[in-house]
């Protein structure tokens, strides 16, 4: 019925798989009747040199379009990139100095840092930032004060997951560093 050693596995994936056979022209008939049997779909192939030729230009246009689709992604990609992270920088300091303000109040007379730690020393940074800015601690959050004076608020409705958040003697925001 079927060429011996002739039944390839051309593709696979999750839910179906094409097998390619070689059948002889006798059995032609009866081996579509037993696929339908077993509920495979046969499909006959027909050489065709023209249709071949035709899908291998398709191919090569293909694969040069999307050269040429890839090359544009990277090149607006690098350009849009840079400027989408120089806006968030920027939205980043614009948030630092309105934080500080509200922390601190006026005149606004504060300094900026970026610090890029490695990732193994980040507690220890962490930790010298906490020592240099404890000076800052009285003014930065008085309501802390208030709680070991004994005064124990609770905060309700919106603002309590913010007052949640952990709370820093200085202002700290991170800038997501892809590279």
């Amino acid at each position: 019925m079927v060429v011996p050693r002739s039944s390839k596995l051309i593709k696979s994936d999750d839910e179906f798989s094409l097998f390619g056979v070689v059948i002889f022209k006798r059995v032609h008939d009866e081996f579509i009747q037993k696929c339908r049997d077993h509920k495979f779909i046969v499909r006959d192939f027909v050489y065709s040199e023209e249709e071949i030729e035709k899908q291998k230009e398709d191919h090569e246009n293909a694969n040069k379009t999307e050269k040429e689709l890839w090359t544009e992604l990277l090149r607006i990609s690098r350009t849009n990139f840079s400027e989408a992270f120089q806006i968030l920088v920027h939205l980043k300091v614009v948030r630092l100095f309105v934080e500080s303000v509200l922390r601190y109040g006026l005149p606004a007379n504060y300094a900026g840092l970026i610090v890029k730690p490695d990732s193994k020393s980040t507690k220890k940074v962490f930790h010298v930032l906490q020592s240099q800015f404890a000076y800052l601690q009285p003014r930065s959050n008085p309501s802390q004060n208030k709680r070991k004076q004994g005064g124990d608020e609770e905060y309700v409705g919106e603002y309590s997951s913010l007052m949640e958040q952990e709370f820093f003697d200085f202002v700290l925001f991170e800038i997501p560093w892809i590279v």
